[in-house]
C-alpha cells in the first residue's frame, strides 16, 4: 500500500473510533445485566422486512450502522389467531432473545461472535460482542428510566420508537392502527406489580361495529375491540416468571412462559384458564394507554 493511502486508512480508523466514543454508542453503562429475556412482539411481515433489510445492511459492514436482531435471529414464532374483526389481521409473531446472568445471548443466532446484552451511554439497549470501534451492534430498544418521580410505577423499561408516539398528549390508537395502546410502560407495570399474575399485552380500542345498522348520519355504532400490537417486552432475573397473554379479536393466546409447562398458543376458554391457575379473569382497563405523559402547567416545578 502506498504511504499516503496507508496514512489515510489510519486517519479514517482514528476518526471512526473517535466518532464512536463521542456518540457514546461504544461506552457501556456499568451495571449488572438484569434481563432473563427480551421478547419482541409484532406482525409477521414486520419481522420479515426487518430481517431482509438487516441482512442487506450487514453486507455493507459499516461499524457505526444500525442493525436489527432479526437479521441474525431466524427463530421467529408465528401464531395464527382467528380475528372476527378483520379476517386478514389474524397473525402475531414473536422473537425471543434469552440471556445468561452475565448478559450473554444464549438463544440461537447466526453470527460468528459471542453476543452480550449491553446498555450504552446514549441509553441504547444493544447486542454486541464488545465495545471496539469496529464491533457491529444490534439495536434492541431504548433504556427508559423515567422523567420524574411520577414514573416510578413503570421504570425501568425497554422502549421503542413507537412508545414516543404512544404516550404523547391526546394519542388514541384507532382499530386498524398498527401501533396500539399497550407499550413499554404498561409492560413494566404488569411485570413488577404484585396485583397481576400475568402480563396482558392486549391493546383495546374503539372500532366500527359493521354487524349493526348505521345511524341516521350513516355511521356504524362503536364497539370496543382488542388486538395484539407491536411491543418490546422483557423478563428479569429478580422477578418470578409471568405468562405473557393477549386477546386478538375475541380469542386469547398465551405467547410466552405459559403456566404448568403449557406450550404457547390459543387459550380456548380464558375463564377456565384463569380459574385453573387461581387467577382473576383479565379485564380491559378503563383507559389506554395507562401511563401517558403527564402535562405540566407553565412554571410548575418538575422534580
Amino acid at each position: 500500500m502506498r504511504p499516503y493511502l496507508l496514512a489515510l486508512t489510519i486517519l479514517l480508523g482514528m476518526l471512526s473510533t473517535a466518532q464512536a466514543q463521542e456518540r457514546g454508542s461504544r461506552v457501556w453503562i456499568e451495571r449488572a445485566w438484569e434481563f432473563r429475556y427480551i421478547l419482541k412482539i409484532g406482525e409477521p411481515s414486520w419481522f420479515a422486512v426487518s430481517a431482509k433489510q438487516g441482512k442487506d445492511e450487514l453486507a455493507k459492514g459499516d461499524p457505526l450502522g444500525y442493525y436489527e436482531p432479526e437479521s441474525i435471529m431466524p427463530d421467529v414464532k408465528t401464531f395464527e389467531i382467528p380475528n372476527e374483526y378483520n379476517e386478514y389481521d389474524n397473525k402475531v409473531s414473536t422473537l425471543l432473545m434469552s440471556f445468561s446472568e452475565q448478559g450473554e445471548v444464549i438463544s440461537p443466532y447466526d453470527w460468528p461472535h459471542k453476543l452480550f446484552g449491553r446498555i450504552n451511554r446514549i441509553r441504547g439497549v444493544v447486542l454486541a460482542p464488545g465495545n471496539g470501534p469496529n464491533d457491529l451492534q444490534f439495536d434492541v430498544g431504548e433504556w427508559f428510566t423515567g422523567h420524574t418521580a411520577d414514573d416510578t410505577l413503570y421504570i425501568p423499561a425497554i422502549c421503542s420508537g413507537d412508545d414516543e408516539r404512544r404516550y404523547t398528549k391526546g394519542y388514541q390508537a384507532e382499530a386498524y392502527d398498527r401501533v396500539g395502546n399497550f407499550g413499554c410502560r404498561e409492560w413494566a407495570y404488569y411485570l413488577m406489580s404484585a396485583d397481576y399474575p400475568y402480563i396482558d399485552v392486549t391493546s383495546y380500542t374503539w372500532g366500527e361495529d359493521d354487524t349493526k345498522k348505521r345511524n341516521k348520519a350513516g355511521k356504524y355504532p362503536l364497539r370496543r375491540e382488542a388486538y395484539i400490537r407491536p411491543v418490546i417486552g422483557w423478563g428479569r432475573f429478580d422477578v418470578p416468571p409471568k405468562p405473557v397473554i393477549g386477546r386478538h379479536g375475541t380469542n386469547w393466546v398465551c405467547l410466552h412462559e405459559c403456566p404448568n409447562g403449557d406450550a404457547p398458543g390459543i387459550i380456548p376458554d380464558i375463564k377456565a384458564w384463569a380459574a385453573k391457575n387461581g387467577w382473576p379473569v383479565p379485564k380491559a382497563p378503563k383507559k389506554m394507554p395507562l401511563f401517558p405523559n403527564k402535562q405540566y402547567k407553565p412554571g410548575e416545578l418538575v422534580d
